[in-house]
């Protein structure tokens, strides 16, 4: 799986792109985006391309996570995360922005690392 660190500093990501940080092939991403409609939702460009946002691409590699390593079903990962969604909405508002808040500072302070080990 990608770590959080690994995902460009970018705003969009094509398909081609989010399908080589995730490590699968862009029709599953394409399935994917299908199976879970409710987490997943790429904008399009005017060539009706898709763009991914970052968290996006987050989000993807916690499916294939959640359907690799932890070998859930389909149904069984939707409904998954499906619970972490609600687990989320219910939180207070500063706590649904927690998660996001870390996985950022963290992609801060590897940048920050690689900027200084440049030096």
């Amino acid at each position: 799986m990608a770590s959080v660190e690994r995902i460009p500093e970018k705003l969009f990501f094509r398909i081609g792109e989010a399908s080589r940080i995730v490590g699968v092939k862009p029709y599953v991403l394409r399935y994917w985006e299908k199976e879970f409609n409710f987490f997943i939702k790429p904008e399009k460009s005017s060539t009706k391309q898709r763009l991914y946002r970052r968290q996006d691409v987050v989000s993807l590699c916690e499916i294939r996570h959640l359907l690799h390593e932890e070998r859930y079903t389909i149904e069984g990962a939707r409904k998954r995360l499906k619970e972490l969604s609600v687990s989320l909405s219910s939180a207070l508002p500063g706590e649904r922005c927690l998660p996001y808040l870390k996985s950022e500072l963290l992609a801060i302070r590897a940048m920050i690392g690689n900027i200084v080990a440049k030096k």
